[in-house]
């Protein structure tokens, strides 16, 4: 279901054609399949803390190796990285051209605006359900935390990368995020190092995508065919249970793993972007706008069907997903609608 979702990004596509070729299909500026992308990783993540449902005993024999399978198929962390890395291009490629489109002052407005309201909203609901669902510990808003810092410094790593470059600064990054790592260099979990220095672990997965829409107009004209498009999707999905098989089953853990899996999802990405350049979108692209509230308020809905009575795995699904709409069209929706009113004044 997961690798069948990649090839269905959505909405109708405005086409720009010059002399009778495809130059990029995009719609009101975005690069397909991104939206589409989203929402099948913050699907990951929610199938990843729902669980999947068969095979929840010890098995024996042939199904041992189907639940080891079944246990691994889903890597949450995987798919965040694969934001981290979605987050970076989407911040860097309106500035590819190496002159910021709005003012700083503008582009922290919106990135604040967007983030901050819905996370805000999502940790106010949380008490009423009877959980915590807390900024600066352990739960699903370290990756958030993460990304306020690479906004925050998004300007810094500009400066830095025009006097050095980009394999320059992705070498710093590198460096800095495995001096963090050598700090615990047994830890499992991928933000295992407080708020303080988790996004230094990740930096280098961010500042891939960045560098990905760098070079955006050198990989758009790349001829990816469906054969090749689908070796891809199969190998970064095989890269994913492997690095959850050995998180959880050897000393090799996932700061370690999934930082060499960033590089091959950026690859995946960009083949992604080149195989959609003349192809329409799918359904799953209007469902990825919804992408950043299944993320953050997935977790209510499991609370939520646990306080109605509700225990059984599809009961938990619907009404999750049901919440998860719901919040995006109370919270997220005018959230996003409010920074593009403040990103677009004089």
């Amino acid at each position: 279901m997961v690798l069948w979702a990649f090839c269905n990004p959505l909405r109708l596509a405005y086409t720009c054609v010059t002399g009778g070729r495809v130059i990029m299909a995009s719609f009101s500026g975005r690069i397909l399949p991104i939206s589409s992308l989203r929402f099948v990783l913050a699907s990951i993540v929610f199938l990843g803390h729902l669980g999947l449902p068969f095979l929840t005993q010890p098995q024996t024999g042939v199904l041992w190796f189907v639940r080891a399978f079944k246990d691994n198929a889903v890597d949450g962390p995987a798919a965040v990285i694969v934001f981290f890395v979605i987050s970076g291009f989407c911040i860097h490629y309106p500035n590819r051209k190496g002159r910021p489109t709005t003012s700083w002052k503008q582009y922290y407005e919106r990135r604040y605006i967007r983030i901050l309201i819905p996370m805000g909203a999502a940790v106010a609901l949380a008490y009423p359900l009877k959980f915590r669902l807390v900024v600066f510990g352990d739960s699903i808003l370290w990756s958030l935390i993460c990304e306020e810092f690479y906004y925050l410094l998004y300007p810094v790593f500009l400066r830095i990368q025009a006097r050095i470059g980009w394999r320059g600064l992705l070498s710093i990054a590198w460096i800095l995020s495995t001096c963090v790592i050598l700090t615990k260099p047994r830890a499992m979990d991928y933000p295992s190092y407080g708020n303080g220095l988790n996004w230094i672990v990740g930096l280098p997965c961010w500042l891939l995508g960045a560098y990905l829409a760098a070079r955006f107009e050198s990989i758009i004209w790349k001829q990816v065919k469906p054969a090749e498009i689908w070796l891809w999707r199969l190998a970064v999905y095989s890269a994913s249970v492997a690095a959850s098989a050995l998180a959880f089953h050897t000393p090799v853990g996932a700061p370690w793993t999934l930082n060499l899996f960033a590089i091959l999802a950026a690859r995946w990405l960009e083949k992604e972007i080149a195989y959609y350049r003349d192809r329409q979108p799918g359904v799953l692209e209007r469902w990825g706008e919804m992408s950043y509230s299944l993320y953050l308020t997935h977790l209510h809905g499991f609370e939520l069907a646990s306080l109605l009575g509700f225990s059984a795995w599809i009961p938990k699904l619907v009404i999750s997903g049901m919440g998860s709409l719901g919040f995006y069209a109370a919270v997220e929706r005018p959230a996003h609608q409010l920074a593009r009113r403040v990103s677009r004044r004089p």
